[in-house]
């Protein structure tokens, strides 16, 4: 009994540690997209910061590997998504037009190897047939960052806990969301913000 309430009390404690977590990030970030060249160019390293773990990344790697993986746990370590997720954060008082109309800007991912996976309205994942996948940059960082978010909760289950979930493909998940931020810093490379910087 006093190891269910002691249980119980760790995952509350926890539980208010990820929400005021949540809560700061947001205040943080909605002050920071107050100013659309700051947040734009914080956006931008985050990107090229991913994208230079991911260069250094031998995909083949992760052929049949397990979600929880010590190999995935590295990657997940070595991501960074808190600036790719603050973009969703958003509120009367800072609805910054501005920002959300230069994100939806349409760019062109290539699909290396026709590996490519859609998300369909329902949720599935398609394999794309095409040599491209058309998306806007926030349906890309919609893409990464759940994605990367998937696979850092998975990195932490058991042996056990992974018996009820489909196998992933994970060399796969890690060229899409590679694939993603190559289309968003592409797009980005042309805004008038980033252009100084792009490399």
């Amino acid at each position: 009994m006093l190891n269910t309430i002691e249980t119980g009390v760790n995952i509350g404690t926890k539980s208010v540690d990820f929400i005021e977590t949540v809560i700061g990030k947001i205040e943080k970030y909605q002050r920071i997209k107050q100013d659309t060249t700051v947040y734009l160019r914080l956006l931008y390293i985050e990107i090229v910061n991913n994208l230079e773990v991911l260069k250094t990344v031998n995909f083949d790697k992760f052929s049949n590997t397990k979600a929880n993986d010590p190999k995935i746990k590295t990657i997940i370590k070595l991501l960074q998504t808190d600036i790719l997720e603050s973009v969703f954060y958003k509120s009367d008082e800072n609805k910054n037009i501005e920002l959300y109309e230069k994100l939806r800007k349409r760019g062109k991912i290539n699909n290396k190897g026709q590996e490519l996976i859609k998300t369909s309205n329902k949720g599935d994942e398609i394999k794309a047939k095409s040599s491209f996948v058309y998306e806007n940059i926030l349906q890309a960082i919609s893409f990464v960052v759940t994605k990367i978010e998937v696979m850092r909760k998975y990195s932490t289950l058991t042996n056990e806990e992974l018996a009820i979930v489909k196998n992933m493909n994970l060399k796969t998940r890690l060229i899409n969301i590679n694939q993603r931020l190559l289309m968003i810093k592409n797009v980005m490379d042309g805004f008038d913000e980033i252009k100084e910087m792009a490399r």
